[in-house]
């Protein structure tokens, strides 16, 4: 009786999940499927397919957005660099340096991790305004740098605090100082969760909409990839939404094939935060 009872609970167990499947995978596919579509077969709201398949849009939306692409990659590539350069300088100078009132500065790091990026929003382009101006590039990138450091410090200071004291006492003897410690020990250790930071850095800034659009209000060519849509497929084709269709899947290829090809690296610097060497 209880093994029927089992049987019959994973029976219902796997149909919830298909069931979740369907749901969660159906408009995902529709979405793909409308960017094939012209402006006739979108507006007779069909459920199911149509045929047949209009590439027009795709190469459209390449040719519109290849520029964009290259911009996020370049701002996202530099910004997330110089993130983990003083994500793992500060987190080393807090796990493993002493100095006046690092308890409290640490403490500084992490209510700024409380405060909502909204509430940021506006001093900030008022900052960077004047530091740098706007319509450049290096508006986009220096708030990648200051505002992703702040969980890579979190992250980090909390791994480097787990590697075993005796490593760095062996290295100590040796006459390693402080760079040789940080750079031979936490940097080579912390691979994966630094590709873990890195990874979700690239995705913030691939994801980022309201940033560019405010601190790149003339110099429309410097747009990121999630602002260029909104100027290219939202204003220019607000009646053509197989365009709009086509431009966010074009737009998602770069960020699946980067899961794809750096899974194993993101899962494994999720983990190897809490294994203590």
């Amino acid at each position: 009786m209880m093994k029927k009872k089992s049987i019959l609970g994973q029976a219902i167990d796997h149909a919830v999940l298909v069931l979740l499947l369907i749901i969660m995978v159906y408009p995902l596919f529709m979405a793909v499927w409308c960017s094939f579509k012209t402006n006739a077969q979108f507006n007779l709201s069909k459920w199911y397919p149509t045929l047949p398949l209009n590439f027009e849009n795709v190469f459209y939306a390449a040719e519109k957005l290849w520029l964009y692409i290259v911009n996020t990659v370049f701002v996202g590539g530099v910004g997330t660099l110089g993130m983990l350069a003083v994500s793992t300088l500060a987190a080393y100078a807090f796990s493993r340096m002493k100095f006046f009132m690092k308890n409290f500065l640490y403490a500084m790091v992490l209510g700024l991790m409380m405060l909502p990026a909204i509430m940021t929003l506006v001093p900030s382009f008022m900052l960077y305004k004047k530091l740098v101006g706007t319509d450049s590039y290096l508006i986009l990138i220096i708030p990648i740098i200051t505002g992703g450091s702040v969980f890579g410090v979190f992250l980090l200071r909390s791994f480097f605090e787990g590697i075993t004291e005796s490593v760095f006492e062996a290295a100590k003897i040796d006459g390693a100082g402080d760079w040789v410690c940080y750079t031979r020990i936490c940097l080579p250790l912390s691979v994966p969760i630094l590709a873990t930071l890195a990874i979700m850095q690239l995705s913030g800034a691939w994801n980022d909409y309201i940033w560019p659009m405010i601190a790149i209000p003339t110099a429309t060519q410097k747009l990121t990839i999630a602002a260029a849509i909104k100027k290219e497929f939202i204003s220019a084709n607000s009646g053509s939404y197989p365009t709009l269709f086509a431009g966010y899947l074009i737009s998602s290829i770069p960020l699946i094939l980067l899961f794809t090809f750096s899974n194993r690296f993101y899962v494994e610097g999720l983990t190897s935060a809490s294994v203590k060497f």
